[in-house]
């Protein structure tokens, strides 16, 4: 019997608890940020002090102007790199004094040259990185006709090119 009576205490005790639970008013909902939208009106603009100087005005300055790049290096090349002289199509792309380059070595390999034309237009100097990893220095000095170049990777490794029908300079590296 005395066990009856905790079961029927402890029964209606959970009873009793549910029925508060489901009668407090809980409410869930999202916390919305509140949006502030201020407006600033501009009434007027403050003029500037005029201050009586016995300074002489300054002169103008003429503005500093890059000039104009005077090759064009744009399109297909030939070029020849590495101690074998391995030859390479690549297409050059010329934006301003910017050119980047971009061709496949073979065994899904490729070389990414990125450069800057010289001010006389008469070289290029840049960076080189290959797709296994490696990277350095390059430079590519152009004959007079601008159809080809011989230069470098690195200061020490032969690194040349020519467009068109233009031959393969000799010596490649410079």
């Amino acid at each position: 019997m005395k066990s009856s009576s905790i079961r029927l205490t402890i029964a209606l005790l959970a009873i009793m608890a549910v029925t508060v639970a489901c009668s407090l008013p809980f409410v869930i909902s999202p916390v919305q940020p509140e949006e502030k939208i201020v407006y600033v009106e501009v009434t007027s603009t403050p003029l500037p002090q005029l201050v009586a100087t016995t300074a002489p005005p300054a002169q103008p300055t003429q503005p500093v102007s890059t000039p104009a790049v005077a090759i064009n290096i744009d399109g297909p090349w030939k070029i020849w790199q590495g101690t074998g002289e391995q030859q390479l199509d690549i297409d050059f792309l010329q934006q301003g004094y910017n050119l980047i380059g971009n061709t496949a070595t073979g065994n899904g390999g490729s070389l990414l040259f990125k450069g800057t034309i010289s001010q006389d237009s008469k070289s290029v100097s840049g960076i080189w990185e290959s797709t296994s990893g490696t990277s350095g220095t390059f430079v590519m000095i152009f004959d007079a006709a601008i159809s080809s170049f011989s230069g470098n990777l690195g200061g020490g490794v032969p690194f040349c090119g020519s467009r068109g029908s233009t031959a393969k300079p000799s010596p490649c590296i410079k």
